[in-house]
């Protein structure tokens, strides 16, 4: 593979979306594989190679894959009950569109992405990942649109919406589907790269400084935090975030420090600490 693009776990079955180098246009571009331990890896699924999968979550009948259909000119949908077997959602709804991002709530499936007519941020939704609906509502629609980051845990999902330019990111919630509440603005920050939950609360990071929240909806102010954002995960046990500083080999602009993949970890996401790089790590990362 060249690269994962999601691991996900429904039961006792965990599932790693993956996309594949180019070969030629009759290679697949995506592939699913499934594990019962996370150790041991069974293919699962070749998908057809005009079909290139970008997001993956649990839920719906077990398992939710989505991203775009080149040759339908739609956003691709493909469903799992058990991680091994996988069929094609070919909803109309989802024609001219590009799903980026799913997230699972507690009455179904948001996918959050475009429409490749008129390039416009749009929101899918479906109760069981099979049938679904383009978004026309007036929340639905202004978190799409505005959308920095977006995570769920619990049933619930919560977003980062911008409110234009040198404004702070409002925050919205649902436990539904395409109708969202604003909660409130998260302030002394233009952009959030990252949102998580989990047992330990919530987390939203910028790329200088963390804020914490213990249930979504009251954030405490902001702490120095990771210098990563390729993504963040919390579990009973706290939270940890990684992702990579400086330039890749070859790479001329953006940040010129040294190349360095780091992890960053935390009890209750206001005191973090950043792991060391062992020698054998300091020229790979985790994304």
């Amino acid at each position: 593979m060249e690269a994962i693009t999601g691991v996900v776990r429904a039961g006792d079955t965990y599932v790693l979306l993956g996309s594949m180098p180019y070969v030629d246009d009759e290679s697949p571009s995506s592939v699913a594989w499934w594990s019962r331990d996370g150790r041991s890896w069974k293919l699962a699924q070749a998908f057809p190679p005009e079909v290139r999968l970008l997001t993956i979550t649990a839920g719906g009948p077990g398992f939710v894959a989505a991203g775009l259909d080149r040759d339908r000119e739609s956003a691709a949908v493909w469903t799992s009950i058990d991680g091994r077997t996988w069929q094609a959602a070919t909803d109309p709804s989802l024609g001219d569109g590009v799903i980026g991002e799913l997230v699972a709530t507690e009455s179904g499936i948001v996918g959050f992405g475009w429409r490749s007519d008129n390039d416009d941020q749009a929101l899918w939704t479906s109760a069981d990942g099979v049938e679904w609906l383009a978004a026309t509502n007036e929340t639905g629609l202004a978190v799409a649109r505005g959308l920095q980051a977006v995570g769920s845990y619990g049933g619930r999902a919560i977003a980062f919406v911008s409110d234009g330019e040198d404004e702070p990111p409002s925050i919205w919630e649902t436990t539904g589907r395409a109708e969202w509440t604003r909660t409130g603005q998260l302030n002394d920050v233009a952009q959030v790269a990252r949102v998580a939950g989990g047992a330990r609360g919530w987390v939203a990071l910028d790329g200088r400084r963390a804020w914490t929240s213990p249930d979504g909806a009251a954030w405490r102010r902001a702490v120095p935090g990771p210098d990563v954002t390729s993504d963040v995960v919390v579990d009973d046990a706290g939270f940890v975030a990684v992702g990579y500083v400086g330039s890749l080999p070859g790479e001329t602009c953006g940040d010129q420090r040294d190349f360095a993949g780091l992890t960053w970890t935390s009890a209750d996401g206001r005191v973090w600490n950043r792991m060391k790089v062992t020698r054998e790590f300091r020229s790979a990362m985790v994304t």
